[in-house]
Formats: C-alpha cells, structure tokens, sequence
C-alpha cells in the first residue's frame, strides 16, 4: 500500500514538473524578448560646456543682449553649447533639450504676457531652432544651431514640433564633446516688452545619456523624454 502510494506521488511530482518546464521556459523567452527593445538610463555623467565653460553652472543665467540689433532688427547672444561625457563613454547616445523661460527678478517663472512668455513649440528651419508662440505664426525665440550640427544631431519630433535633439551615433571612448548651439536670437520689440515688465529669458540646457541593450544600435524604441 505504502509502496503504491509512493508511486502516486511520484508521478504526481513528474507531472507536475513536466507542466511546470514549458511555462518557465516561455517566461524566459519572454523576458529576454522584452530586454532586447529596452533602454536604461546611462550611468555616465554628462557635461554640458556653454561658451567654453565648464562647467556651465558658472555662466550666468541671465541673457546678456547686444545693444545693438542684426540685419533681421534681432538682439544676439552668443550662446555655445556643447555636451559630451565626463566618465569613460561606452557607446551611449547624447540627448539634449532646450527649454527658454521667462523670470521675474525674483527668478520665478513668469507667463501671461502677451506675444512675449507663451512659448509653446519649436521647430527647425534654415538650421535654427525656432520656439513659437501659442498661434505658431510668430517667433519669439531663435537659436542657432551650431555648424554642420545635423552631422552629429538629429530631432526627436511630436507631430511635426521639436521635443529634444539626440546624437545619430553612440559616443564611444576618445569621442570629444558634440557641439549643437551657437547662438540666440531675439527680436528688439519682445525684448523693449520684457525690458518694461522687468522680466528676463533663460535658455536651459538639459541632458542625459542612454544605452541600448544587448548592442541594439536603435533609440526608436525608447520612451519620449
């Protein structure tokens, strides 16, 4: 009797395993399936240079215009940005979004002046990065991108309008650092508007870096940032 039921049990336990076999075999599969359309957020540290500082928390965050005004009736700046990593890079991916701001002299955020702080999309043309207001028939802010930055850069877009640039390669080790920005543009009468309400543009620079999975070369997969 004792030996009969030994047996049950061990065709019980047989059966059991042999059920349990394929479904964790599928779960791996699916798990390393999963895996290889992934990124992760690198590990390396990102510089980001403006104007050959580094790094650029020592620029100041206030614009300083010229005073007098280009052929197009536009005050510039020059604003030279470039990023690469700190940290030995491995074959990362740069990315890079621009953000213009307006603020008050107490350097909070200001908005509802009209044709000046509603800065509400970008796009590309004529290698400028132009940010629209909320009609996206007027420009309020220009950015000049650097020389042959779309050798390097290309844009990640959301129905036509600019969110981030991001490097075509990976950064691999002896890359230097990628330049993208080489000035800003403003026009006379937005910035005599923001003069009179004692408000002042910022441009940040922000950056991250990201790494494919298992050699996977292509960022399309990853999350918008």
């Amino acid at each position: 009797m004792k030996s009969k039921k030994k047996t049950i049990a061990a065709a019980a336990a047989v059966s059991v395993i042999l059920f349990l076999t394929p479904l964790v075999v599928f779960a791996l599969m699916l798990k390393s399936a999963e895996r290889s359309n992934q990124f992760h957020p690198a590990k390396q540290d990102i510089a980001i240079a403006e104007n050959q500082s580094k790094p650029a928390e020592t620029q100041k965050n206030e614009i300083e215009w010229s005073e007098t005004t280009n052929a197009k009736g536009n005050h510039v700046t020059v604003k030279e940005v470039e990023v690469g990593e700190i940290s030995n890079p491995n074959g990362e991916y740069l990315r890079v979004r621009l953000v213009p701001s307006w603020y008050d002299s107490s350097g909070c955020v200001v908005s509802g002046i009209e044709d000046v702080t509603d800065i509400c999309s970008a796009v590309i043309e004529d290698n400028k990065l132009l940010f629209k207001d909320s009609g996206g028939g007027d420009t309020v802010v220009t950015v000049n991108l650097a020389e042959n930055w779309s050798d390097k850069w290309k844009t990640v877009s959301d129905n036509g309008k600019v969110q981030y640039f991001e490097t075509i390669q990976p950064i691999k080790s002896g890359d230097k650092s990628v330049k993208l920005v080489s000035s800003v543009e403003i026009s006379d009468t937005i910035l005599q508007t923001a003069n009179t309400n004692n408000i002042f543009l910022r441009l940040d620079v922000l950056a991250d870096s990201i790494q494919s999975v298992e050699n996977n070369n292509s960022t399309t997969e990853n999350p918008k940032w």
